[in-house]
C-alpha cells in the first residue's frame, strides 16, 4: 500500500468517526426537553374511584375539544380520538387513553400530535397542560 493510499484510508476513518459522532449527538435530548418529559411523566393523571375517573375523564374530553384542531371522531369510556384521517389537513390532534394501572385505578394518558409543515406548538408543553388541567391544578 502506498503512502497516499494509507493517508486516504486514515482520513476516511476520521470522516466516518466524525459523522458517527455527529449522528449520535443529534439523537440527544436537550436538558429543557428532558425536564418537560420528566414533568409530564411525573404528573400523569390517575384516578381510583368511579366518581374521580368520571370527573377527570370529563376534564380530559373538554381539554381535547379546546385544544385539538380536529373534532372528536371516536369516543368511548377509555379512548378519545380527535385526529384527522385526511393527510392534507394540518393542525394539532389529540388522543387520550384511560389505562388500568394495576392498583385498582387508572391513568389518563394523552398523546398530542402535530400535522403541520409550517411549525407546531411545543407538544410537551401541551401534554403538561393537559395533565395539570385534568389533575385540577392548571396554571
Amino acid at each position: 500500500m502506498t503512502v497516499e493510499a494509507s493517508s486516504v484510508r486514515r482520513c476516511g476513518w476520521r470522516v466516518i468517526a466524525t459523522l458517527g459522532a455527529a449522528l449520535l449527538a443529534s439523537c440527544a435530548v436537550s436538558p429543557q426537553t428532558q425536564a418537560k418529559m420528566d414533568e409530564y411523566a411525573r404528573t400523569v393523571p390517575t384516578c381510583s374511584s368511579d366518581a374521580e375517573c368520571d370527573r377527570k375523564w370529563a376534564l380530559a374530553r373538554q381539554w381535547t375539544i379546546d385544544n385539538s384542531a380536529f373534532a372528536i371522531r371516536g369516543e368511548s369510556d377509555t379512548r378519545i380520538n380527535a385526529n384527522s384521517n385526511i393527510i392534507s389537513q394540518s393542525g394539532v390532534g389529540v388522543l387520550v387513553n384511560k389505562v388500568a394501572n394495576g392498583s385498582n385505578g387508572s391513568q389518563i394518558i394523552v398523546e398530542v400530535e402535530c400535522f403541520s409543515a409550517y411549525g407546531c406548538p411545543d407538544l410537551w408543553d401541551m401534554q403538561i397542560d393537559f395533565n395539570r388541567t385534568v389533575n385540577g391544578n392548571a396554571q
